[in-house]
């Protein structure tokens, strides 16, 4: 029997022949998901409910699990017993057995191991980074996308498919520069954030002696390390920019040492795609508000680890920037997100770069191991940068996905560097409150609400503070023409929301359609209870999406989403929901 995961889930038997894992219901396939993504380890029942089901949990979850196995083994091994099904109990909680079926993640992983037995360079290497891309292609869980349970698999997978890709391009560099390029490319693709990939594609193009496309990557890295990170080129990459013109150029200029290019300034304007909106909050105009929040990093007994938390869209990532421009050269920025293995330490690597730190010092980080923290003398190395007269700040954007090793030397950091104060940004606290990061406790919570009328009359435009309801992420966009507007309106409704439970939505539509109502108008319509109908609205309150109108009733803070909401309404559902709400007064 083999079970894949990579890409759609398929089961079959030992002949070929595929099992009827597609007609499992929706929670009996995610229980085999979580089995699978974890096969290396026993899942408690409590631990695989919790996985499966969330906040959610049924009334009677063990039992209703217990159902589930059960019928993944009616299903998928029927007429068999306890000695061939894959799913094994084990003690109070069940095992994915890989001795019984095969499964192609775990396959990945022991190629993945493979790596370390294998010489640094030659064919077998060379081997063993195509088939780990051949499985590599296609990444897991594709049913589950938003599954917190499927993100350390998911990027395990993305990163072992870039590992391979950029180790590919490299070895087909001098022999085959077109096929080096396109390896290099795919790369890039998965991981837009990784100067490698940039270094790795430049190479390529300068090879093939096309300079042009090789100037073209520079800049569309250049751009990326700028807008999503906040950091200049490396000086590998910009060698690399000074090869291209070289081919380029019949004279080229005499070549600048690195450190004396300037970095280009920012615009004081900026709009970006729906999908990059939340990290929108420089309006026309430039940096505004949040001048209360930025003096308790900049007080002489400002703590050692600050907190910043705000939901989607609150300006987390611009406020460390706006941060970093009030004190030059003092603030080193880096992007937690999701990174691991052998990755896991670039939003360091980022934030060092920013502080100036020497070619020793980034030499200590891209040495660490990928499972375990830097040593004590790392430690020591790296806390140089932070030895000056003057306070420096390190601030770890999207840090709520950092491992317990990068805790570990956070925590390590601001115990021995007395300079140095740490800024953590994230959602929520209650997202940190079962991961590693909750260990880096801080007295001080800044949390980013909207910005007030008093902090966006600076634009002088009365229309910016109605229309984005002081939401930072939808300042940019308040007067720009619709479509731009209600695209990025649309996508900060619908990434806040993400994590409530259904009535929310619901609720967010009716006020859009029918104006403010209360909690009594709101459960008829939605056919949920009043208690609950006013869980929701606290919860689309707390993400300040909704505010409190007047006579007890809840209405859109921002018009923009509401406009937003309602163009997704026909008329004859309008129509339809003002009969309802008549006739239910």
């Amino acid at each position: 029997m083999r079970v894949t995961v990579l890409g759609p889930m398929m089961v079959t038997d030992g002949d070929g022949v595929v099992l009827p894992a597609g007609e499992l219901p929706r929670r009996a396939r995610q229980v085999l998901a979580v089995l699978a993504a974890r096969h290396d380890r026993i899942q408690s029942k409590d631990a695989l409910a919790d996985a499966v089901w969330g906040a959610d949990l049924p009334g009677n979850h063990v039992a209703t699990l217990e159902h589930y196995v059960s019928m993944i083994r009616r299903r998928l091994q029927p007429g068999s017993n306890s000695a061939s099904w894959f799913i094994v109990t084990r003690g109070s909680g069940y095992l994915f057995d890989t001795g019984r079926a095969e499964l192609d993640l775990a396959e990945l992983r022991t190629r993945i191991r493979s790596l370390d037995d294998l010489p640094p360079e030659g064919p077998q290497r060379l081997a063993a980074y195509s088939e780990i891309l051949t499985l590599a292609r296609q990444l897991p869980f594709p049913e589950d996308p938003y599954a917190d349970w499927a993100d350390p698999a998911r990027t395990e997978v993305q990163f072992a498919a870039v590992n391979a890709l950029l180790a590919l391009s490299g070895a087909a560099l001098a022999e085959d520069p077109a096929r080096s390029l396109r390896l290099a490319q795919e790369a890039i693709g998965l991981s837009p954030f990784l100067e490698s990939g940039y270094q790795a594609a430049m190479s390529a193009a300068v090879a093939m002696d096309r300079p042009d496309e090789a100037l073209r990557i520079f800049d569309r890295c250049r751009r990326v390390l700028d807008e999503e990170l906040g950091v200049p080129p490396s000086a590998e990459l910009i060698r690399l920019q000074a090869a291209a013109l070289a081919h380029r150029l019949p004279r080229p200029p005499e070549p600048q040492p690195a450190a004396a290019q300037p970095v280009p300034a920012r615009p004081a304007t900026r709009v970006t795609a729906p999908e990059h909106a939340a990290r929108v909050t420089v309006a026309p105009g430039g940096f505004v508000g949040r001048q209360p929040l930025l003096d308790v990093l900049f007080d002489p007994a400002a703590p050692l680890i600050v907190h910043v938390v705000g939901p989607v869209g609150a300006g987390k990532s611009a406020f460390v920037t706006e941060l970093a421009r009030r004190a030059p050269g003092r603030v080193g920025i880096g992007h937690a997100g999701s990174l691991a293995g052998v990755f896991r330490l670039a939003w360091l690597r980022a934030a060092l770069i920013d502080l100036g730190a020497g070619a020793d010092v980034l030499a200590a980080v891209d040495g660490a191991r990928p499972d375990r923290p830097l040593g004590p003398e790392d430690l020591e190395l790296i806390g140089t940068v932070f030895d000056r007269p003057e306070r420096v700040y390190l601030a770890v954007d999207d840090a709520a996905d950092l491992d317990a090793a990068g805790v570990a030397e956070l925590s390590w950091l601001s115990r021995h560097c007395p300079r140095l104060r740490v800024v953590l940004t994230y959602r929520y606290p209650s997202q940190v409150v079962d991961r590693p990061l909750a260990a880096l406790d801080t007295a001080v919570v800044l949390r980013l609400g909207p910005l007030t009328p008093a902090e966006l009359a600076p634009l002088g435009d009365d229309r910016v503070a109605e229309r984005s309801g002081g939401i930072p992420a939808l300042v940019p966009v308040a007067t720009r023409p619709p479509e731009i507007a209600c695209a990025v309106a649309m996508q900060i409704a619908r990434q806040r929301t993400r994590w409530m439970r259904e009535p929310a939505w619901d609720v967010l539509r009716l006020c859009a359609v029918l104006g403010p109502l209360s909690a009594t108008d709101l459960a008829p319509l939605t056919g949920r209870p009043v208690p609950e109908v006013l869980t929701a609205i606290d919860d689309l309150m707390h993400a300040h999406l909704l505010s409190d109108g007047p006579d007890g009733t809840v209405q859109h803070r921002s018009s923009l989403i509401r406009d937003a909401i309602r163009e997704q309404v026909s008329s004859a559902s309008s129509a339809h929901l003002r009969e309802k709400l008549a006739a239910a007064s």
